[in-house]
């Protein structure tokens, strides 16, 4: 009997040495494991941590609302927002170009039922230009490669004039708009390269089938 407990003293004995010396069994080492990564990581520097745009939270199109102007209605969702600047190309023999404020504002707006795809281009509450696609006349759709830049475009005809709005990607950054007059180009317009300051595209919005045809640009210098 004496042989006995002097067993069981031991085996508890032994279970309280193990546990003083690794403070816990492993579902409780896993949970304080888990408690400290998540710890950890919120303790990151800012730029190493993973950030969720805030319009990918939930079913819109990606597009942080209220960080720039727009044409856009509240039955629409926008494309592209992009405050524009003139390109001025070789204003001396040293420069290739600068760029120019301007205090328009480019909206490409979708109705969020699909009934309607309008490019809008103009002051606030004062647009200049507004086109709106039909299935009669559609905008155009392409894509071309540009080096190391992607580059999709829309575009649309207003008798003589052509519109091209280009939104660069790979290693560019940034939304032109290239206006020709028949096969002259006569205005050059450009975002700036800074996503949600200069210009915010919707990564995940569809344009309507019948509003939008993939097909070759007019001009040949958008091919």
């Amino acid at each position: 009997m004496d042989f006995i407990m002097r067993i069981k003293f031991l085996a508890s004995f032994y279970s309280f040495f193990l546990f003083a010396l690794f403070g816990c069994d492993d579902q409780s080492m896993a949970i304080q494991a888990s408690s400290q990564l998540n710890n950890n990581a919120s303790n990151l520097p800012s730029n190493n941590k993973v950030n969720t745009p805030p319009a990918a939270q939930v079913n819109e199109p990606a597009l942080v609302v209220g960080m720039l102007a727009t044409h856009c209605k509240s039955n629409e969702a926008a494309y592209i927002n992009a405050k524009m600047h003139k390109v001025v190309r070789n204003p001396d023999e040293n420069t290739a170009y600068k760029l120019e404020p301007t205090d328009k504002v480019l909206s490409i707006c979708v109705a969020k039922d699909d009934s309607s795809l309008s490019y809008r281009f103009g002051r606030v509450n004062d647009i200049g230009l507004e086109k709106e696609a039909t299935p009669d006349a559609p905008f155009g759709s392409y894509y071309r490669q540009v080096g190391r830049i992607g580059e999709s475009i829309l575009f649309f005809s207003n008798g003589e004039y052509h519109y091209y709005i280009i939104n660069s990607g790979g290693m560019g950054s940034g939304v032109t708009v290239n206006v020709y007059k028949n096969d002259t180009l006569i205005s050059e317009l450009f975002s700036g390269n800074d996503p949600y300051d200069d210009f915010v595209i919707a990564t995940d919005l569809n344009f309507p089938k019948k509003l939008v045809s993939e097909r070759q640009p007019f001009n040949k210098q958008m091919q």
